[in-house]
């Protein structure tokens, strides 16, 4: 007998008992589809984690003020900003991140929505992971001018306008009172960026009354967000991007060590350097470690689904003894039961394992879709689940292909 006769016998006494071999099927088709979808979506929440914070900057440093415990003159000035590219060693660029929120009117259509407004000089460009994917970032000379100019995120103008392309368009913005027509001159991939800088829900619901889903992200000079908002440029966060070879950590100390000397607080903790290629690092760890610990979890019921594979085949051997004991009494060797039993119990595995690969990636795509994550479902994670599936058959069928095997076929042609 060779192995396409294995085959069809296999697939025939599955088909004879589809029922049965269906609930033998659940537990393989519960863990496959289950580490699947685990490790499908936990790695696309990590991609997209990951990818955030590179959008912030993976180049950069980030130094943060700790508003618990500041006072106003604690808190970081645009005379900081220029200082600390000048006269700390080790730091090519440096720009201010002064967050503001205020009312947005779409000029073109005159929709409504609530305006994420972050300051930024032109250096923030050498923290961003892409260029404008139209138009320009504003330059120093629109910077030093409070020019009424803005940089919209992608996803920011698709929602406002209907499409990306937006540049020269107008955007109406008020805040505490005050209103500006911003004109913009850029379109980045910067909508990310500005929800991870404290675009909290509770900041959102105080600017939009609870009436706008609308959200548009702003890039605006910092100088010409201080006239929006009429607040004074307290920055609560910064970004210092390191010169060529330079230390990221040693560069945020430095920095830190800076502030503490210009606001002759050196005793306090109130600056934090925060390197962002060591989130990335930490991130893409935790979230691995994670995800791997809960697919470990969810391969336990491979194990049971295993065992429910092991019980069945000894029935299926059981029913099928005065079978056996004819074959053998005709001549079949020892092998050859074997590895009829052996490919039955894999095929009922490897199509439990297509079964649950198929649930599994629909279950990835739907979980990720309520969250707005694409899943990162590999051709190996595919291929490993199929393999592990038919390793779960192959190693659970042993011992009943091998009691088939060596049955004495006097005995198994007695059994009624």
């Amino acid at each position: 007998m060779n192995i396409r006769e294995s085959l069809k016998i296999a697939v025939k006494c599955i088909k004879a008992n589809w029922l049965r071999s269906l609930l033998t099927m659940l537990g393989i088709i519960i863990g496959i589809s289950s580490v699947i979808l685990i490790i499908g979506a936990g790695t696309g929440v990590r991609d997209y984690i990951v990818g955030m914070i590179e959008e912030m900057g993976s180049n950069a440093v980030m130094i943060s003020v700790d508003a618990t415990s500041a006072t106003d003159r604690d808190y970081i000035t645009l005379e900081d900003v220029e200082n600390i590219k000048t006269k700390v060693s080790g730091v090519e660029h440096c720009t201010p991140m002064l967050m503001g929120f205020g009312r947005a009117t779409i000029d073109r259509n005159a929709k409504d929505a609530t305006a994420m407004l972050i300051g930024v000089n032109p250096d923030i460009q050498f923290a961003l992971t892409s260029e404008c994917s139209y138009g320009r970032l504003f330059d120093y000379d629109e910077y030093n001018a409070n020019a009424p100019v803005a940089v919209i995120g992608n996803a920011s103008a698709e929602m406002a306008f209907g499409y990306e392309d937006v540049v020269g368009e107008y955007i109406t913005v008020s805040s505490s009172g005050r209103s500006m027509k911003v004109k913009i001159c850029g379109v980045a991939n910067v909508d990310s960026m500005a929800g991870s800088m404290g675009g909290s829900t509770d900041m959102m619901q105080m600017f939009s009354n609870g009436s706008d889903q609308l959200i548009v992200a702003l890039f605006i000079p910092c100088t010409t967000l201080t006239q929006i908002t009429g607040a004074a440029p307290q920055l609560a966060s910064l970004f210092v991007i390191a010169e060529e070879g330079k230390d990221y950590d040693a560069v945020g100390n430095a920095t830190v060590n800076y502030l503490k000397s210009a606001h002759g607080n050196y005793s306090d903790n109130i600056y934090t350097a925060q390197n962002m290629a060591t989130y990335i690092e930490i991130v893409d760890v935790i979230m691995s470690v994670l995800t791997a610990f809960i697919a470990c979890v969810g391969a336990v019921s491979l194990v049971v689904g295993g065992i429910g594979v092991m019980n069945i085949m000894l029935v299926s051997v059981t029913e099928r003894t005065r079978e056996i004991g004819i074959r053998k009494s005709l001549g079949a060797k020892t092998r050859v039961i074997t590895m009829q039993f052996l490919t039955e119990s894999v095929i009922l595995c490897l199509i439990g394992g297509v079964i649950g690969i198929t649930i599994g990636i629909a279950g990835a795509f739907g979980a990720c879709s309520l969250i707005d994550i694409k899943p990162n479902i590999s051709w190996w994670l595919i291929l490993l689940a199929l393999m592990f599936s038919s390793g779960v058959g192959l190693f659970f069928g042993i011992y009943p292909a091998r009691k088939a095997a060596q049955m004495s076929p006097i005995d198994a042609l007695r059994s009624e």
